[in-house]
């Protein structure tokens, strides 16, 4: 069809606007780029919803459930307790270089605290003049043990021995501080096989009607300013005077640089407390404070030196 002069100016016009348009929009995206580039990381996973997000993000929550695993070798981490699942907190990896551990037999376990970037943590403060506090218990809570494993060349590693004293369910409880201050725990169930096929039985746990012990020759006592509620401070005084005489006990001496050390598990050992004595004094009573998470059921250890002795008096309360 042959157009006349008018209709051929009129389609070179639209022509010319829709180019100029498309030139002008252009122009506005290629100035919007920087603002898109320069977006924080978060706000570009939001709108990138792929995979790998979405993995990191279930990772993330699957780290704060434990599963308990009676294979040695596959020891899932507990990552309740101080500083449960903080962004950007250590973590803590368990593995037998020599195998899976046998009752009765010393079994060295490495211990490698990790920082957010999975790597070695070299930051890691000397607390209580060790680097590295291990704690083990047996399932009921009838065994316990305070270890001190050794840092290796590489900081961040640790090892040392590991004796469980019959067949049976062990946790490991990782006591560290981080070069941030903040106290943390991490833990992994393990099962010691072994030992003849014996296997430990162990009490069922109840409050103790009495609050008394001996130990070393030393009778030692607790009490609390109030009785214990979950979620509330209370203050715990453990008191000591000589089995024989009756006299106040007043040279206890400093162990781990203060002048005793208690440790706390609720009964399943999902809940853990490591706490210090107050003041430096050598007795004839020692002050603590403490908050029990929840209600329930806890097996509570004093450590106290003595002679060079170090004297471990536990005790089962209820928290109400």
């Amino acid at each position: 069809m042959k157009m006349n002069r008018k209709q051929v100016r009129n389609r070179t016009l639209l022509l010319s606007v829709s180019l100029l348009a498309g030139m002008a929009i252009g122009l506005w995206m290629n100035e919007r780029m920087p603002e898109r580039q320069n977006l924080p990381a978060a706000a570009k996973a939001a709108d990138e919803p792929d995979g790998a997000s979405r993995a990191a993000g279930a990772g993330a929550a699957d780290m704060r459930h434990e599963h308990a695993h009676d294979d040695a070798a596959d020891m899932d981490m507990d990552m309740s307790g101080m500083a449960p699942g903080a962004e950007g907190a250590d973590a803590a990896t368990w593995t037998w270089p020599d195998g899976a551990p046998r009752a009765g037999e010393a079994s060295t376990l490495r211990v490698t605290i990790t920082d957010a970037a999975g790597k070695p943590d070299a930051g890691l403060q000397v607390n209580h003049e060790k680097k590295l506090h291990l704690i083990v218990v047996s399932q009921g809570l009838s065994t316990f043990l305070h270890l001190h494993p050794a840092e290796t060349a590489e900081p961040g590693v640790f090892e040392g021995d590991v004796t469980f004293p019959s067949a049976g369910r062990y946790k490991l409880i990782a006591d560290f501080k981080p070069a941030d201050g903040a106290q943390q725990w991490r833990g992994a169930w393990v099962q010691a096989e072994g030992g003849g096929g014996t296997r430990q039985t162990e009490p069922a746990l109840a409050a103790d009607k009495r609050l008394e012990r001996t130990a070393d020759g030393v009778a030692v006592k607790l009490s609390f300013d109030r009785a214990p509620k979950a979620g509330e401070a209370v203050k715990l005084a453990f008191s000591f005077a000589d089995a024989a005489s009756g006299e106040p006990v007043r040279d206890l001496q400093p162990y781990l640089g203060a002048a005793g050390h208690v440790v706390i598990l609720g009964a399943d050992a999902d809940d853990y407390l490591h706490v210090h004595a107050m003041s430096a004094a050598g007795g004839p009573v020692a002050e603590f404070h403490a908050t029990f998470p929840k209600p329930g059921l806890y097996k509570l250890w004093g450590q106290f030196q003595r002679n060079g002795r170090v004297m471990t008096v536990p005790f089962v309360v209820e928290a109400a």
